[in-house]
């Protein structure tokens, strides 16, 4: 059986969440995701940038501790970042993208593998679990902001 996939969004600006986060601003945000991930992503607990060519980032990561991994990240402006796990295969993608309502929307996608145990569990089990990760980014975002470390 292959590696289990999945994808799962959130809207950025649900009715009264303040601030309004502008699409730059979330990109930015995702910028320093890619850079600094540990106050985004609570189980990696070290992260070293190798190498960042802008568009291109590479680093190593320690989930809970264990092993380090090293992650290719490459940034398309205002609309996707790739994650691509070196030694695991997992590509994880974090798209930017507006509904039929014009409401921007935040993706993360899991390929050829999902962070959490997945046995047993319903498409709306897992759009519960993993989307705490994407509501998560989207309030370090806010904060961002309103620290003034993201204008």
């Amino acid at each position: 059986m292959s590696p289990p996939s999945f994808a799962v969004s959130r809207r950025v600006n649900p009715p009264g969440a303040t601030p309004v986060l502008t699409e730059e601003q979330v990109w930015k945000g995702l910028g320093i995701k890619a850079r600094n991930p540990m106050t985004f992503v609570p189980m990696i607990t070290s992260s070293e940038v190798l190498s960042d060519e802008g568009t291109k980032v590479v680093r190593s990561v320690r989930f809970n501790n264990g092993e380090p991994v090293t992650e290719h990240i490459e940034l398309h402006a205002n609309t996707i970042a790739y994650f691509e796990m070196e030694s695991t295969g997992i590509r994880i993608t974090n798209v930017l993208s507006y509904n039929e309502e014009g409401e921007l929307i935040l993706t993360f996608s899991f390929a050829n593998g999902v962070p959490v145990p997945v046995e047993g569990k319903t498409a709306q089990e897992l759009n519960g679990m993993m989307g705490k990760g994407v509501e998560h980014s989207i309030q370090r975002f806010r904060e961002l902001v309103t620290e003034g470390v993201i204008s």
